[in-house]
């Protein structure tokens, strides 16, 4: 199998591993500690100097993930409860939606991935791989754009606060010459999909590549999680590419009612659906 690797295109950002390896470990120690903890308390439990333990909590205290409690007392902030709780919705979609994607790329023959939401960013949590002689193999946790990938937009455009982030950054990066960068034309495709309900990466990503996502919805309504599905635009002509995507849909809804949502807030679509609002979509 030759596989395609389109986790490029990102920047990469250079982390020191020990100064990571510390803020995690504080973090995990103050998750123990509910009631906060003093900066002499936590740096000798830990064993870690005193002054770099301060200047770590000092940076983790400006980003939001940790918070002071009372004087020198620290505790876990909102951004690090935030991101607890968003680990702990996705460790429980996992082994729901498994099941539904597995079947789903054994019958396209695609390699089918599982996309949630982690505070601002969209990253892969599991991927299903088909057995096509080339794929598109897309590495998981790495977050991807709200603007420039289908599973980024269609986060994007049924959640208010990230549409409006996006929209509103200084700068949109230019992937490839297709990627959407003009306020207005982003601004309509986010209304466009939240008409449709899916979205189309066309090249907007990785040129010559097709990406599809359709909705995961909670017991809420709310979009919590996407199906997404990437492949050569050649195997995703305009006569097969609704029946995928009808598909998708589908496995999104059955993993949607699962999850507790009411069967009407559960998304669904038949195939002539599909392909009449592909027509408008080409239009």
């Amino acid at each position: 199998m030759r596989d395609l690797d389109i986790s490029c295109g990102l920047p990469e950002v250079a982390v020191n591993p020990a100064r990571l390896d510390r803020a995690l470990a504080v973090l995990g120690y103050l998750a123990h500690h509910h009631e906060g903890r003093s900066l002499s308390r936590l740096a000798a439990d830990l064993s870690l100097p005193m002054s770099s333990t301060h200047d770590l909590l000092q940076a983790l205290v400006e980003i939001g993930a940790v918070r002071l409690a009372g004087p020198r007392v620290y505790a876990l902030g909102p951004r690090a409860v935030a991101l607890g709780l968003s680990i702990s919705e996705s460790v429980q979609l996992r082994p729901v939606a498994r099941p539904h994607l597995r079947a789903l790329s054994e019958e396209i023959n695609e390699n089918v991935y599982l996309a949630v939401r982690t505070g601002d960013e969209v990253v892969y949590a599991d991927r299903y791989e088909a057995s096509q002689l080339l794929s598109v193999v897309i590495e998981l946790g790495g977050g991807r754009p709200l603007h420039g990938s289908a599973v980024g937009k269609l986060m994007a455009a049924f959640d208010p606060e990230l549409e409006t982030k996006v929209l509103s950054s200084s700068r949109l990066e230019q992937f490839t010459p297709f990627t959407l960068v003009k306020r207005d034309e982003l601004r309509a495709e986010y209304a466009a999909i939240r008409d449709r309900g899916y979205s189309v990466s066309d090249g907007e990503s990785v040129e010559g590549i097709i990406g599809l996502a359709t909705p995961i919805v909670d017991r809420d309504g709310t979009v919590v999680a996407a199906v997404h599905v990437s492949a050569p635009r050649g195997r995703l002509s305009d006569d097969r590419l609704p029946v995928v995507v009808s598909q998708m849909i589908n496995t999104g809804g059955a993993v949607s009612r699962q999850l507790g949502a009411s069967a009407e807030a559960a998304p669904h679509a038949t195939l002539d659906d599909v392909v009449a609002l592909e027509r408008r979509r080409r239009a």
